[in-house]
C-alpha cells in the first residue's frame, strides 16, 4: 500500500511548485509515426509522495484531487509548450475530481488559451481507477469537454469497476487497454482474444484503441498484427522530463523484430493438444493395464521410441484383451509395442484444424478415432481428441456465419482479416485479388436492387466456379466488392477465364434495348446525365511481401491500389501490381480500409 501524506503536505506540494511533469510517447502503430504524449506527474523526489500513486491517493483522501489535477495540467501544458512538444497531449482527469466542491469548470480551457495550445491537440483521459457510479454526471462532463473542442480517452479499460458500461455510456474517442492484457499477449491466447474483442467493439463504436504497457518487441509485434491503432509502453519510450524525439521513437519501432506471433489467426491443432501420460514401446502390458485402471478417464496412451511417437494404445482394445480367462498369464509381460495401433494419426503442432480434419476424413471407410497424437519438432507434444477438433471447427464455422454476407452467405471482413493475419504470421506467400463491378450504381438505379442482387450473385457464382481451390479463401466485403486470397499457382488463367465468362453472361442481365445500345443512360455521381456501358468486372491483384506487411490493414492498402489501377482500364480487366510492400502513410491506409 502506498504511503499517505497529510493534507498539509499535499497542499504544500500543490502550491509550492514542487511538482514535476514527465511525458511518455504514444505511437501510431499503423502509420508508424509519433502520435503524441501522455503527461504524467511526479511529486518531490525527497518526499513519501514522490510516487504518483501515493500523491493522488492522499489528494483523494483529503478532497484535494481537483486542486492537484489543475496544478498538474497547468504544469504539463506549460512544460510541453516550453519544450516545443509535437502531436497530441493526453491530460489525465479522474472522475472523482469532477464532483469535488472545488472543481472549476473551464479552467483547462483558460490554461490552453494563455499558452496558445489549440484545443484539438488535447485529449482528456478519464481514468477508471477511482469508482464513480453517476453516469449522468460523467456524460455531462464529457459533453462539457467536447464542447470545448477536446477529444476524450478512457484509461485502463479492464482494470476497474465497470469498464464496458463506462465505454458504452461515455463513447470516448480513444480507449486505453490496461497493461495487464498486454503483458505476455504474445504468449497467452486468452489475452489475445480479449484484445480481438476490444478491437471489434471499437470498430462498431468508431473508437480508436491504445495498447498500454508494451515492454517487449514480441508484445509490440502482436498488438500491431492484431490491428491495434496506437501503442504506449517502456519499449517505445519511458516517461521523461524532455519528450522523446520522433526519430528516436520511430527508430525503436523499426528495430522491433517483425514477428507476428499468434496474431489474429485460425487455431492450430497444438492449441487443442493436452499433456498425457506416455509409455515406451517396451513397457510390459501389465503396467499399461495398471495405468488405465488408475486413470479411468484415459482413453489412450501414446507409445514412444526415444520421445518419438510410434503408435497409440487404445483403452477399449486393452480392456477387451484382458477380459479373457487366461489373459493375464498370456499377455502381462508382452511389450506394449505389439498391441499398439500403428495407424494412429500423428500430426504436427502447427497444423491447422482444417488440415487435420482432411486427414481424419481422407478414408471414408475408416472409423474416426477418438484420440490422435500431436508432435512438436517430431517429438511427442500431447494428445488431441476428435470431438474437440469437431467442436472447434463448428465454432469457427458459426463465427464465419455470424460475419457472413446475408446475400451471398460468403464470409465477410472479420474472417478475411483473420485469414490474412494467419498467413502473415506464418510468413506464407499468397496472392490477393480485389474484384469490383464497374458502373454498378447506374445499373442498380435503373433496374432496382432486386436485379442488382442478381448481378452480385452472378459474380459470386463465377468466383465459386473458377476460384474455389483447396487453398483459396473467398470473401464478400460489402456491396459489389469481393476479395479472393489464393495460394494456388495457376490463379491468373482462371481469373482471365472468369472475366471472359462474365462478359458472356452479363448481357443477359439487361433488357434487349440496352444490349443493342451497349449500355444505359443514367446520372453520374455529380448528378449529370451520362451514358454508361454494360457492366464490366475489374480485378486488382497483388502479392504482398509477408516480411514487410505487419497486418491485414497494409495488405488492404496494397490490394486497394491494385483495384483502382484495374478500374482505370476500360471494360473487364485484370491488373497485377508489382508493388509488394505498403506505403505506410496512415491517411492512405484509412482511405482503403473504409471498404475492406
Amino acid at each position: 500500500m502506498a504511503s499517505v501524506g497529510t493534507a498539509q503536505e499535499v497542499l504544500s506540494i500543490i502550491h509550492g511548485s514542487k511538482l514535476s511533469a514527465v511525458f511518455q510517447p504514444i505511437v501510431d502503430l499503423r502509420g508508424s509515426s509519433l502520435f503524441g504524449y501522455e503527461a504524467l506527474t511526479r511529486g518531490p523526489a525527497d518526499s513519501c509522495l514522490h510516487s504518483p500513486i501515493a500523491l493522488f491517493e492522499s489528494a483523494a483522501r483529503y478532497g484535494l484531487m481537483s486542486a492537484l489535477e489543475f496544478a498538474c495540467r497547468e504544469l504539463a501544458c506549460r512544460r510541453f509548450t516550453q519544450l516545443n512538444g509535437t502531436g497530441k497531449l493526453f491530460l489525465n482527469v479522474s472522475p472523482m475530481s469532477l464532483v469535488e466542491p472545488g472543481y472549476q469548470r473551464g479552467m483547462t480551457h483558460r490554461i490552453l488559451e494563455q499558452l496558445g495550445i489549440p484545443a484539438d491537440r488535447i485529449i482528456i483521459e478519464l481514468s477508471e481507477q477511482y469508482p464513480l457510479g453517476d453516469y449522468t454526471l460523467m456524460r455531462n462532463a464529457t459533453t462539457h469537454f467536447r464542447q470545448m473542442g477536446f477529444q476524450i480517452a478512457m484509461d485502463d479499460l479492464g482494470s476497474g469497476y465497470a469498464g464496458l458500461r463506462a465505454w458504452s455510456e461515455l463513447r470516448p474517442d480513444y480507449v486505453k487497454v490496461d497493461r495487464h492484457f498486454i503483458e505476455q499477449v504474445d504468449q497467452e491466447p486468452v489475452k489475445r482474444e480479449f484484445l480481438r474483442s476490444i478491437m471489434e467493439i471499437a470498430s462498431e463504436l468508431g473508437c480508436l484503441v491504445v495498447a498500454e504497457g508494451i515492454e517487449t518487441a514480441e508484445q509490440l509485434a502482436t498488438v500491431r498484427a492484431l490491428g491495434v491503432h496506437f501503442g504506449q509502453g517502456y519499449f517505445l519510450g519511458r516517461p521523461e522530463a524532455t519528450p522523446a524525439l520522433s526519430t528516436d521513437v520511430l527508430h525503436q519501432l523499426e528495430q522491433a523484430p517483425r514477428q507476428r506471433r499468434l496474431a489474429r489467426r485460425s487455431v492450430t491443432i497444438g492449441d487443442l493438444a493436452v499433456p498425457a501420460p506416455s509409455i515406451d514401446e517396451r513397457t510390459p502390458l501389465e503396467h499399461v493395464l495398471e495405468l488405465l485402471q488408475t486413470h479411468r478417464k484415459l482413453q489412450s496412451l501414446p507409445v514412444l521410441n526415444r520421445q518419438q511417437p510410434v503408435g497409440l494404445i487404445r483403452r477399449a482394445a486393452i480392456l477387451e484383451l484382458f477380459a479373457g480367462r487366461y489373459s493375464h498369464e498370456l499377455y502381462s509381460r508382452k511389450p506394449a509395442g505389439q498391441f499398439m495401433d500403428q495407424s494412429a494419426l500423428v500430426v504436427a503442432h502447427s497444423a491447422t484444424l482444417e488440415e487435420v480434419s482432411r486427414h481424419l476424413t481422407a478414408n471414408g471407410e475408416e472409423p474416426l478415432s477418438q484420440d490422435f497424437i500431436v508432435t512438436r519438432d517430431s517429438e511427442f507434444f500431447g494428445v488431441a481428441r476428435t470431438s474437440e477438433l469437431l467442436r472447434r471447427i463448428t465454432e469457427q464455422q458459426m463465427r464465419n456465419a455470424r460475419y457472413a454476407n446475408p446475400l451471398t452467405q460468403l464470409p465477410g471482413n472479420v474472417p478475411l482479416h483473420e485469414q490474412l493475419d494467419e498467413l502473415l504470421q506464418r510468413e506464407e506467400p499468397f496472392t490477393i485479388a480485389w474484384l469490383d463491378l464497374d458502373h454498378f450504381k447506374p445499373y442498380n438505379d435503373h433496374y432496382g436492387y432486386s436485379r442488382g442482387d442478381q448481378v452480385i450473385l452472378l459474380v459470386a457464382r463465377l468466383i465459386e466456379e473458377y476460384l474455389s481451390g483447396e487453398t483459396e479463401f473467398v470473401a464478400h466485403v460489402g456491396g459489389d466488392d469481393f476479395v479472393v486470397v489464393t495460394r494456388e499457382p495457376d490463379w491468373r488463367p482462371r481469373m482471365e477465364q472468369l472475366l471472359t465468362r462474365f462478359d458472356i453472361e452479363i448481357p443477359h442481365c439487361y433488357d434487349p434495348d440496352a444490349v443493342a445500345q451497349g449500355g444505359l443512360p443514367g446520372l453520374s455521381r455529380t448528378g449529370e446525365e451520362q451514358f454508361f456501358p454494360l457492366l464490366s468486372l475489374s480485378i486488382g491483384v497483388v502479392q504482398p511481401d509477408p516480411s514487410r506487411c505487419h497486418s491485414h490493414h497494409q495488405v488492404a492498402a496494397l490490394a486497394g491500389d491494385a483495384k483502382r489501377e484495374a478500374k482505370r482500364i476500360a471494360g473487364s480487366s485484370l491488373f497485377v501490381s508489382r508493388r509488394r510492400q505498403p506505403d505506410c502513410t496512415a491517411a492512405r491506409t484509412r482511405r482503403v480500409l473504409a471498404a475492406f
